[in-house]
């Protein structure tokens, strides 16, 4: 049976007593739930790269590589095991402490899952200064106004510069907590 280059690289590694330590090499696909990644280091296939060099429990740092990008990549101890250390390019970055998350990827950010958009606060309080204006234009006019002889207010146009308020208005969409 022929050998394949990843054989013969195992083979010679043996024989000089070691494996590289570090490994140079294209990402072939990523794993989000496992955390891996497969890699290609000039013809040799390497399968389940971790991305995070620690691996009990599911919190941390984890740094997703975009598919054919490069990645350097260290050999864990004198184990069998590698571990992305850099990335020419990210697909995702996401980071947990305990019940704490956040997810950082081309569309965005995502705290704690994602809820509900955060506020843009110029578009905010420029709204409440026109709601401000129009309680106290209301204000004068209503504390001005003669009443009819019937208890009735006389007839007072007041025409609010207010638009109804929308949540899309407030919520800056990348930003999710």
């Amino acid at each position: 049976m022929a050998k394949t280059d990843e054989d013969i690289r195992r083979d010679l590694a043996e024989a000089f007593k070691g494996k590289p330590v570090t490994v140079l090499a294209k990402v072939k696909t990523v794993d989000t739930n496992a955390r891996t990644c497969d890699i290609d280091d000039d013809g040799v296939e390497m399968f389940g790269i971790r991305l995070q060099c620690i691996t009990n429990g599911s919190t941390g740092i984890v740094v997703y590589p975009k598919v054919n990008s490069q990645v350097l990549c260290v050999r864990i101890e004198e184990s069998d095991c590698y571990a992305v250390v850099h990335t020419s390019e990210v697909d995702k970055l996401e980071i947990k402490i305990q019940n704490k998350s956040l997810e950082v990827d081309s569309n965005g950010f995502v705290f704690n899952g994602g809820t509900i958009g955060s506020v843009k606060a110029d578009k905010m309080v420029e709204w409440m200064t026109k709601v401000y204006s129009d309680l106290q234009t209301l204000t004068t006019l209503l504390s001005t106004s003669a009443v009819a002889g019937n208890g009735a207010p006389l007839a007072i146009v007041f025409s609010p510069q207010t638009p109804s308020p929308q949540l899309s208005d407030f919520a800056d969409d990348t930003l999710k907590h």
